[in-house]
């Protein structure tokens, strides 16, 4: 018995460990794929439901990809209609991991764990590359995940001589509900559904439980991964709250239907069973019913997708404040520092749309003498620096994990760039202040003045719309329209001031209006400046390239 019980302690810890260790390995090796996520962020329902299913079946993590979903949706990045396609998709994609398991018991893999192990730990141990020593990882927990499976299959003779164990999985485990209450017990305290199945399947093995029972905790075990989701969403603004209870309530009503229809279900995994492998043992009808469950949910649910969503915007509603639904920088993608970068590059989008309001409200001040936008300008100019503090914590959070040579590359240019958006907010705030010397004083622009300053708002308003196209996607034509446009604010600011300076000597122009009407085009050229500096940014470093110089 005290054989059977550390074999179990030892085993299951093994198990666990080795599937994080493998899931951790595999995501970090596969950090560039994890932007397969981000290109359908805007897409389909079906598309994301895809890559939900294939990003999961390589980092074997149904958990952190969830979890990284709610991230997206809390920062903005992802629409809910797209986090329940990849919810759809991630459950399907965790499932490879019981099919290895599942393919080990047959082919005995669990004899090569050993020197799985000792290979990937070689691996990690020497390498120098990032990518291969995350590969060497994965190896270290795959060997770790099959050695602790044969510790809990060497048990197996202690667990069939067990009548106490006999006992429990005979008398309780065997009635449906209990079996699903002890996968969401299970499954919720190890956060792990693959290391639970596993353990099903050694007790399977062992000849404790049968496949109803294995299925009906199998179904539990689907229940309690959610537990993860729901606790990462509760820092997170309503749309974070709203994807978790989307992966939760998603299990729940598939659990239920399964549990309605459970003989069906379960001719339905022998049948196939039976029809793709010959002479198939327990485990391998367990990993199938896995297997199945998660892919017929989702051919369910796909289809009603806009009726599920919409269930979800009523059944999940605001409480209270508001203010937390304004998160833009999720902690929960720091793990994940391809997503956190993407997060913040859309922060540097947003700083820089909320600058282009700032300029077109003080400008509309500076033309029309109103100062009704004065209040928009201030307010905006403090989103602007706390922008700029916020953003550069996150980055710098991010910098400490582990990057890639690429992303990198792209933090002191993300940094940069919202120090150059915030340099901006206080020209515009100066802008602001020379308005009201205009009307506080009494003075006037000219009609050729104003005509300038329009001529010169134009040009730096394409300017930063060509720049946010240019940081949402590198477009090397659209730099070369941004080198002009900035030739083109220098050239104007230049000959305006020069034309200006001849109204005075000419008389036409008074000469308190003279000095704001060039402190203002002085200003206006020094924020084409600063957006210059980011656009440049966008070419390479922003995009995770080293800046070729000439």
């Amino acid at each position: 018995m005290e054989e059977l019980i550390f074999g179990l302690i030892g085993g299951t810890a093994l198990l666990m460990y080795g599937v994080d260790m493998m899931g951790d390995g595999l995501e970090k090796a596969s950090g560039e794929t994890m932007k397969k996520i981000l290109t359908v962020l805007t897409g389909k329902v079906w598309s994301a439901f895809l890559v939900g299913t294939f990003v999961t079946a390589i980092v074997q993590s149904s958990t952190a990809v969830t979890v990284l979903t709610v991230g997206f949706v809390n920062s903005g990045l992802m629409k809910l209609p797209q986090a329940v396609g990849i919810i759809y998709g991630a459950n399907i994609g965790t499932t490879i991991t019981a099919q290895l398991m599942a393919f080990s018991f047959k082919f005995k893999l669990t004899d090569i764990a050993l020197p799985v192990l000792g290979i990937g730990f070689a691996i990690n141990y020497i390498a120098k590359n990032k990518k291969i020593k995350n590969i060497g990882q994965a190896m270290m927990g795959f060997g770790m995940m099959f050695l602790g499976l044969k510790i809990l299959n060497d048990g197996i003779p202690y667990m069939q001589q067990s009548e106490a164990l006999k006992y429990f999985f005979t008398k309780y485990a065997s009635i449906p509900v209990v079996g699903v209450i002890l996968g969401i017990v299970v499954t919720a305290m190890v956060h792990s559904s693959a290391a639970t199945v596993g353990l099903v399947m050694v007790l399977s093995q062992a000849g404790l439980i049968d496949l109803q029972s294995a299925i009906c905790i199998m179904l539990g075990d689907n229940i309690g991964t959610c537990f993860t989701a729901q606790l990462a969403s509760m820092t997170g603004n309503i749309n974070a709250r709203r994807t978790a209870w989307a992966h939760t309530l998603y299990n729940i009503f598939g659990v239920a239907i399964t549990w309605i229809t459970l003989p069906i279900f379960m001719k339905i995994v022998i049948f196939t069973t039976d029809y793709l492998t010959a002479n198939a043992d327990i485990s391998v009808y367990i990993a199938n019913a896995h297997t199945l469950f998660n892919l017929l949910s989702a051919l369910l649910f796909l289809p009603i997708t806009k009726y599920y969503v919409d269930f979800l915007y009523k059944v999940v509603k605001r409480k209270g404040d508001h203010s937390n639904d304004k998160v833009h920088l999720d902690k929960l993608l720091l793990d994940t520092p391809v997503a956190a970068l993407e997060a913040s590059r859309t922060e540097i989008i947003r700083g820089t749309e909320i600058l282009k309001d700032m300029v077109l409200d003080v400008m509309n001040i500076a033309y029309t003498d109103d100062r009704k936008r004065m209040t928009e300008v201030v307010d905006n100019e403090a989103i602007i620096n706390e922008m700029q503090k916020e953003l550069t914590k996150y980055i710098v959070e991010i910098s400490r994990k582990g990057l890639t040579e690429s992303q990198s590359i792209m933090i002191p240019a993300m940094i940069s760039s919202i120090n150059n958006i915030e340099r901006s907010g206080d020209r515009v705030i100066e802008i602001s202040s020379l308005c009201n010397k205009k009307i506080d004083g009494n003075l006037s622009f000219t009609d050729t003045a104003i005509s300038e300053l329009k001529q010169l708002e134009k040009t730096i308003i394409e300017l930063f719309n060509s720049t946010i196209i240019a940081i949402k996607n590198r477009d090397m034509e659209l730099i070369d329209r941004i080198i002009k446009l900035e030739d083109e604010v220098d050239e104007m600011s230049e000959r305006f001031q020069e034309n200006h300076i001849r109204r005075l000597n000419e008389g036409t122009c008074n000469v308190d209006s003279g000095v704001l009407f060039i402190d203002m085009v002085s200003h206006l050229e020094r924020i084409a400046d600063h957006i210059y500096k980011i656009a440049m940014y966008s070419k390479d470093e922003l995009f995770g390239e080293k800046r070729k110089y000439n």
